[in-house]
């Protein structure tokens, strides 16, 4: 197999996409990761499934293939579960039993571990006990719902990129050829060096090429890319060219190509190949910031000890052992699957409550605020909605200035907003516009600000309460004309400070020929275009119930078993 990975710099872009119906150019921060294994490199590393009913339905929808008793072997034939004190429980498959995690001998490439924790964690499980909810040891098991501990994607507190588990253990196999530094699109007025043949199987598309289309027999012939030398390259796929460029990037390449919306093409003047919804159907885990407790105990990813008295002893603890605070996950130590009063079913939750032991001002705002795009103090925040903050939002937080704390952000796992990637130019080197429409519909509104409720009915109970927890109340500048903790002032509160996650999916949705919105047929094929397929996380036709890393993960192997299956490999 012919296989050039992604972008291969180490750095990645954050896209700043277009307004998003929000005024003075107030936008949502947009990460994607421009180097050997994406965003797994640069993401928090959470290692979730989803939840058994997430692919059920992505088979109800007619993508057969795709239940989670056909994706179980994949994601046990990919993991390396190395957290040993969870029992293993069974799963019927057919007439026989499956463990739902595998280690030893057997193992996979991409290593699942637990993380140190602080003495915030089981503050937090116990918490959710208070509350009647029971903990779960193992989200990835037989049930999702419950509070517990993160599983992470790590080995010996260091954690493993897709590019580290899959990539490094072959790198010097012959017929694995990485392509670095190539962001490319057509460019006439250069000379085109052909390399037919030079890749006579599959050719993996990095971000920001061009797939070549032959129009006459609609077949995908190669794609071009632009060398550092600044000489644009043609790289013919004797079998078939592969998508995997991710929920942006992806759109925008088959956009460039003439594969999307004929609307959308014309208005750049490019030529329509495949009238094909490429770019709708975006979805994404978007909640409500600023849910920050302060607590009289400096414990928890409390950086100013962490950087001072602790240093060398928590230095000596990562090198020596591979624990400590040093191998958490960005901080983020418990995660918890619950069900709003509006989900009707017990066994599939509509919420995820994701804890840190840290806030917004442990670090006094050098990293953290400028990671979720909060502005200078006399500038405006960066908000991803309509309503506006006035000047100097950032002195809402000063209260946390190096103060130990912690936060709890709710998700809803199934958002019924879409929202939508368009292009920005013809020129692939420009951002494409990203419009998250994130609370376009109300139903995610509901679920958020019941959601907000029961984050401080837990920030309440005893086990928090011994450590001095205290909700930080200081209301946003642009909701302070509202009774504060009403349900107006939540949605004002949510609108204003949204706190993404950055798990953008569904841009090249999966569907059968029936459902109109599809853009790839179940075996991964982009319709009315021959050999092109599309494996990333732009396919899935629904999000997951919870960090879709490990589903991305699962897509690939997928795709992989479907070429070898198709050429009889």
């Amino acid at each position: 197999m012919k296989v050039s990975p992604r972008n291969g710099t180490n750095d990645h872009r954050s896209d700043f996409p277009s307004r998003s119906r929000s005024l003075h150019a107030q936008r949502c921060r947009m990460h994607r990761a421009r180097m050997l294994g994406g965003s797994s490199c640069m993401n928090a590393g959470i290692y979730n499934r989803g939840n058994h009913k997430d692919y059920d339905n992505w088979a109800d929808l007619g993508n057969t293939g795709w239940s989670f008793d056909d994706l179980l072997p994949l994601f046990l034939r990919a993991e390396n579960f190395l957290v040993h004190n969870i029992t293993s429980s069974k799963h019927v498959i057919g007439t026989r039993d499956a463990t739902y995690h595998r280690s030893g001998e057997q193992h996979g490439y991409f290593p699942v571990s637990h993380t140190y924790n602080s003495e915030l964690l089981p503050a937090f499980i116990e918490a959710g006990r208070s509350l009647g909810f029971p903990y779960n040891p193992d989200h990835n098991g037989a049930t999702q719902n419950g509070f517990g501990k993160v599983q992470v994607a790590a080995q010996g507190g260091v954690r493993h990129s897709t590019a580290r588990a899959y990539l490094t253990p072959v790198r010097r196999r012959k017929n694995l050829h990485v392509v670095l530094n190539t962001p490319v699109s057509k460019i006439p007025s250069l000379p085109v060096i052909k390399e037919h043949g030079r890749f006579n199987e599959l050719y993996h598309v990095p971000p920001s090429h061009q797939v070549v289309i032959d129009e006459k027999t609609m077949t995908a012939k190669g794609v071009e890319y632009l060398t550092e030398d600044g000489t644009t390259r043609f790289v013919s796929a004797g079998k078939e060219v592969i998508m995997s460029a991710g929920a942006f990037a992806t759109p925008q390449i088959l956009m460039l190509s003439g594969i999307g919306p004929e609307e959308e093409l014309q208005k750049h003047g490019i030529r329509t190949v495949v009238n094909l919804p490429v770019g709708e159907n975006m979805q994404s885990h978007a909640g409500p910031g600023g849910l920050y407790f302060s607590i009289e105990k400096e414990v928890g990813f409390f950086l100013p000890r962490l950087f001072t008295s602790e240093f060398l002893t928590r230095t000596i603890q990562f090198l020596a052992r591979g624990d400590g605070p040093f191998t958490t996950a960005s901080g983020f130590e418990g995660i918890a699957f619950v069900n709003t009063s509006y989900e009707r079913d017990p066994d599939w939750p509509d919420i995820e409550l994701f804890f840190g032991t840290l806030t917004i001002g442990t670090d006094e705002g050098l990293i953290y605020r400028r990671r979720l795009g909060l502005t200078e103090e006399n500038k405006y925040f960066t908000s991803c909605h309509r309503l506006r903050l006035p000047p100097k939002a950032w002195k809402t937080y000063s209260g946390l200035l190096r103060k130990p704390g912690f936060e709890i952000f709710p998700y809803v796992m199934r958002p019924k907003s879409r929202g939508k990637v368009l292009l920005r130019s013809t020129n692939v080197l420009d951002r494409p516009k990203i419009f998250g429409n994130f609370f376009d519909h109300p139903d995610d509104v509901r679920r958020s600000i019941e959601a907000i409720r029961l984050v401080l009915k837990l920030g309440d109970q005893p086990s928090f309460k011994k450590l001095g927890a205290k909700f930080y109340s200081r209301p946003l500048p642009g909701c302070r004309h509202l009774k504060q903790f009403t349900d107006r002032y939540w949605e004002c509160h949510m609108r204003h400070f949204t706190f993404l996650i950055w798990h953008d999916v569904g841009t090249c949705k999966m569907g059968p020929p029936s459902d109109r919105k599809a853009v790839v047929d179940p075996k991964l094929r982009v319709y009315g275009v021959q050999r092109l397929r599309v494996a990333d996380a732009s396919i899935m036709p629904v999000i997951t119930t919870g960090h879709p890393m490990g589903t991305c993960i699962v897509i690939g192997e997928k795709a992989s078993d479907i070429i070898k299956s198709h050429y009889d490999l």
